[in-house]
């Protein structure tokens, strides 16, 4: 079946040798034609920027002063009146086609500019405010697009200063956009036709190469297509070895490749006879060894199937013995946890009946501390009585000693200028029969809060020792009860112990049984296994040399169409 013709060698090495120059070389214009017009409009606006700043510096150096306006709006510059003298401006801008202005704020005072209807100077009109806020910062603004006098311009906005630096006005510096346009396009048509020239050359080179090339692979695929064909008696054109690039190369490789074939073709063909008749014999070996494995494979089968049955009953049985064995070991575990909890018990019963005793014993000590702390109660509840007694007898010395001090007072004011310093004497006495009142006052009151505190004291220790002698016969009666509790704890000890002897030979019986069974579970798995693992493998046998009959049965069918395919090739 033979494909579509499409472009074919030739078209296709022109194109890769003449499109990516075209390509190439029209990248090349338009980045020479952008480069070179970002490079032209950043010149002229530096030359504009130049002028206008040279403007400023020119009415700077020639004339003192700040600029300021007079009441009909005329631009000075110290005392010169600027807008009389227009003409000096034009000196700036000379004979090109340069314009310039001169503005005071954002007004325009002084031009170049001429309207083309009235022939007059445009002035009295202000710029943009965006232009005026960018220069009143002190920043220069710069224009590729903007529009004067109905004509595009590059424009350069740069500050007019007073002698303080701020900033005054505008000065303006402009060219028509048209001429740097102009130029900028004849430079691009001179760039272009260069790089078509150039295409050009590159053009017809790489198309003599390509034809070059192309003949060298029309004859390599002619030679390829002869080979395809069956034909081993092909050559390769000495005009292709003899090149020293990669075409000679795979020429020189495609000889070696068709040497190199037509031995292994040859050897091919002696081993696809070798090989059908190995496949006949192949094919009848295989056809009586599945026979045979088949009669061994069902034997095999059989006794498996006797041996798994076997081993399936023997583990129902382990299986009931080791139930039996599990709960015989539940009543040995069952019955040894009730001997050590009997032991416990026993422990515990001696125990509570040793802390019982030191129960009773400390209850006993208890009992006399507390008769121990009545007595010294009482004492102490005499010897705030005797207290009280002795406040009582210093309260009444102290009333005797006020009424001596009184008696002496009076006696001293009998006596006279005498009798002073016995009145001062008895003074004194009155005070320390007033601080003795109040101290045993003090007393007695202590002593009342005393008696009182010792009498709550009294009742409570009588309701203590009532305590003290019901807790004493309730521990006499709990220690009866333990005495029964241990003597009921070792006879039930007693029979666990003859229950424990009991159990511990059934459970000897029941590891024996346990043992016999296990081995005997075992022997019959092993021989399960085996026979399994047999029968698996004659299966797997089996299934092998069914697989070998199969591929004998390929092979000999492979060795006839190899034989036949062979014939193709043509030695």
């Amino acid at each position: 079946m033979e494909k579509k013709r499409g472009l074919g060698i030739t078209g296709t090495l022109i194109g890769l040798a003449i499109v990516p120059a075209a390509l190439s070389t029209i990248i090349l214009l338009l980045f020479v034609s952008s480069s070179l017009k970002s490079g032209l409009n950043k010149e002229a606006l530096d030359g504009l920027k130049m002028l206008a700043e040279a403007t400023r510096a020119g009415y700077d150096n020639t004339m003192e002063g700040d600029y300021y306006l007079d009441d009909d709006g005329n631009l000075w510059k110290g005392s010169v009146n600027l807008s009389k003298r227009m003409e000096e401006i034009d000196a700036f801008a000379g004979e090109s086609s340069s314009a310039i202005t001169i503005c005071y704020g954002k007004t325009r005072k002084l031009t170049t500019l001429v309207d083309s209807a009235t022939q007059e100077r445009i002035v009295g009109t202000d710029v943009s405010d965006e232009v005026w806020r960018t220069v009143q910062a002190g920043n220069i603004y710069t224009t590729t697009d903007i529009v004067v006098n109905g004509e595009k311009y590059f424009a350069c906005y740069v500050p007019l200063y007073n002698t303080d630096k701020s900033v005054v006005g505008i000065v303006f510096a402009g060219e028509p956009s048209q001429d740097v346009t102009e130029f900028i396009a004849g430079k691009t048509r001179n760039i272009g036709m260069v790089g078509v020239t150039v295409l050009i050359f590159a053009a017809l080179f790489g198309f003599g190469m390509a034809r070059r090339i192309a003949r060298c692979l029309v004859s390599v695929r002619n030679s390829l297509q002869t080979l395809a064909g069956g034909n081993l008696a092909v050559s390769v054109d000495s005009s292709v070895v003899k090149r020293t690039d990669e075409i000679g190369e795979m020429g020189a490789a495609m000889t070696q490749l068709v040497k190199q074939l037509t031995a292994i073709v040859a050897g091919l063909k002696q081993s696809a006879d070798t090989l059908y008749q190995s496949g006949n014999s192949l094919d009848e070996m295989a056809g009586q060894s599945s026979a045979a494995a088949n009669e061994i494979s069902r034997a095999v089968e059989d006794i498996s199937k006797g041996a798994v049955s076997q081993a399936g009953e023997i583990q129902n049985a382990s299986a009931e013995i080791t139930t039996m064995g599990e709960v015989i070991e539940h009543i040995v575990g069952n019955v040894g946890s009730l001997t050590d909890t009997s032991a416990d018990m026993r422990n515990a019963g001696d125990a509570s009946a040793a802390t019982m005793q030191e129960l009773s014993d400390s209850n006993d000590r208890t009992t006399e501390a507390i008769a121990r702390i009545a007595r010294q109660i009482q004492l102490t509840d005499t010897s705030i009585q005797k207290i009280s007694e002795a406040a009582s007898l210093i309260t009444y010395i102290t009333d005797q000693t006020s009424l001596l001090a009184l008696n002496a007072s009076i006696e001293s004011a009998r006596a006279g200028e005498a009798g002073r310093g016995f009145a001062v004497v008895a003074t004194e006495i009155q005070n320390l029969a007033v601080q003795s009142d109040e101290a045993a006052t003090e007393i007695q009151k202590i002593v009342g809060i005393l008696q009182d505190e010792s009498e709550e004291t009294m009742q409570e220790m009588s309701v203590a020792e009532a305590l003290i002698k019901e807790q004493q016969a309730k521990l006499d009666a709990t220690k009866m009860r333990f005495d029964e509790v241990n003597s009921g704890i070792t006879k039930s000890k007693e029979g666990t112990e003859v229950i424990r002897n009991h159990a511990d030979v059934c459970d000897n019986a029941r590891t024996q049984v346990m043992e016999v069974i296990s081995n005997l579970s075992a022997i019959s798995q092993e021989n399960a296994a085996s026979a399994e693992q047999t029968t698996a493998s004659m299966q797997e046998l089996n299934a092998n040399v069914n697989m070998l009959a199969e591929v004998a049965g390929s092979l000999k069918t492979l060795s006839g169409e190899l034989n036949q395919k062979m014939e193709f090739f043509k030695l």
